[in-house]
C-alpha cells in the first residue's frame, strides 16, 4: 500500500508539466483492466446468539485479490463517469472470543469460512488537467453496491457448531447486501507523446457494511441463529494498463 502511493506520488511529481497530444475532451473513453487488493478497514459488532450477546467476540475479513476493469465517458471537459467492476473477491473469515469447549476460555483468532463479493462503483470523476497533458489526475465520488456470494463455513467452524451448539446440519452463511458511499482518486499516464496505451493507478474508500447470519438446525424442529453486523469498509488499490478511445 505504500510503495503504491510512492509510485502514484513519483510519477505525478516527474510528468505532471508535461505537454502532450493526448489530451482528455468531451466525449472520450477510458478503458481500463488492472490487478485489485480490496484491503478492509473492518470491525464488527459481538456476535449474538439466539438473541443473546456473545461478549468480546467480533469477526475479521481478510485482504481479497481480483482482476479489475474500469471505464470513464467524459461527458464534458474535466468531468466524466466512472463504473468500477471486477472479477469476484474472495474473502477469508475469521472469528475471535468464542468459548474454548474445554476449558471455557475465550478462543483466539480461528477461521470461520470465505465468501466472495462483487462490487460494481459508479462515480462521478473530476479530471482538474484534462486536456493540457499526458499525466491525468483524477478524483471521484459516488455509490457503491456490493453483492456477496459463495458464502462458505469451514469444516473446524462446523465441528465447533456441532460440539458445542447441537448442530445437527450443515451450517449456512449467508451476508446481506450492502448499499454506500464511494471515494476514488487515481492517475492516468500515457506511455508516450500521442500515445493513446496508459497506465494506471487507483485507490478508492468503499462503504460496506453487512449483516452476517449463520443458521443451522439443532433437532426438535428448531434452529439455531448467529448474527453480527460486519463493517468491512474497504480501501481498493488497483494498477493496470488502459486505452484511450
Amino acid at each position: 500500500m505504500i510503495r503504491l502511493r510512492l509510485v502514484i506520488t513519483l510519477f505525478a511529481t516527474l510528468l505532471i508539466s508535461s505537454q502532450a497530444l493526448a489530451e482528455y475532451k468531451k466525449g472520450d473513453f477510458i478503458l481500463r483492466i488492472g490487478a485489485a487488493a480490496v484491503d478492509p478497514n473492518d470491525d464488527s459488532d459481538n456476535l449474538r446468539l439466539n438473541g443473546t450477546i456473545l461478549p468480546d467476540t467480533r469477526v475479521y475479513v481478510d485482504t481479497g485479490y481480483s482482476l479489475s476493469v474500469t471505464g470513464t465517458w467524459l461527458f464534458a471537459d474535466h468531468w466524466g463517469l466512472g463504473l468500477l467492476a471486477a472479477l469476484p473477491f474472495k474473502h477469508d473469515l475469521d472469528v475471535r472470543g468464542l468459548p474454548n469447549p474445554v476449558t471455557g476460555e475465550p478462543l483466539g483468532r480461528v477461521r470461520l469460512g470465505d465468501i466472495k463479493h462483487l462490487p460494481p462503483t459508479l462515480t462521478l470523476q473530476w479530471y482538474p488537467v484534462c486536456t493540457e497533458s499526458w499525466v491525468q489526475p483524477y478524483i471521484g465520488i459516488g455509490v457503491n453496491y456490493t453483492h456477496f456470494l459463495s458464502e462458505h463455513i469451514n469444516r473446524a467452524a462446523q465441528n465447533y457448531f456441532e460440539t458445542v451448539l447441537g448442530a445437527e446440519s450443515r451450517a449456512k452463511l449467508k451476508l446481506d447486501d450492502s448499499w454506500g458511499l464511494a471515494g476514488e482518486v487515481g492517475i492516468d499516464i500515457a506511455f508516450g507523446r500521442d500515445n493513446r496505451w496508459l497506465f494506471n493507478a487507483a485507490i478508492w474508500y468503499l462503504d460496506i457494511d453487512t449483516d452476517a447470519k449463520i443458521r443451522f438446525y439443532t433437532g426438535a424442529e428448531s434452529y439455531s441463529r448467529i448474527n453480527v453486523d460486519v463493517d468491512i469498509d474497504p480501501f481498493v488499490y488497483s494498477v493496470g494498463i488502459g486505452y484511450h478511445f
